[in-house]
């Protein structure tokens, strides 16, 4: 595989199937998609930021199906891990009821680890964020340096053509 040596360089189909199937593969095992952009970027030579870009803008757009799909199963799986089956018996010994608690405790354990981590997805998703609005911020004075230096070659270019 062809490692792109410039952010300016055509993504290959090999780039792009990379970068889509690392990103559902973290998608499918409730990791976040910043985790697969890390995770697939060196790999095929690019940054983290054009990974999400590309992700985003192009890989999205062609494969939502199949993105929203992997979302949706993960989606399930929360929803069914939610559900606590209580056995309904005329038994009303204590150890039924001990039982009954034990899953409650269960599940309120899952559901405070699931937050957790949501939580910190969340906050990588923030960071993310910070990095990028800079990294946009950044570009921008490039940009404007660049365009002022094209005005000046321009007007040096027309003081020798005159």
């Amino acid at each position: 595989m062809k490692h792109a040596s410039s952010n300016h360089e055509v993504w290959s189909t090999e780039q792009d199937k990379l970068l889509l199937e690392t990103v559902l593969q973290h998608l499918s095992n409730g990791s976040s998609q910043k985790k697969a952009f890390e995770d697939v970027a060196g790999k095929i030579g690019r940054t983290l930021g054009a990974c999400a870009f590309r992700f985003n803008s192009v890989l999205r757009k062609q494969h939502g199906d199949v993105i929203r799909s992997v979302q949706n199963k993960n989606n399930d799986e929360v929803t069914s891990r939610m559900v606590i089956d209580f056995p309904r018996s005329n038994n009303s010994s204590n150890e039924g009821l001990a039982s009954n608690w034990e899953q409650v405790l269960n599940f309120l354990h899952l559901q405070s680890q699931e937050v957790q981590q949501t939580k910190q997805m969340l906050q990588d998703a923030l960071e993310e964020n910070t990095r990028l609005t800079k990294e946009l911020e950044h570009l921008k004075q490039i940009r404007s340096k660049m365009e002022s230096l094209g005005m000046n070659i321009s007007k040096i270019l027309d003081l020798f053509n005159t």
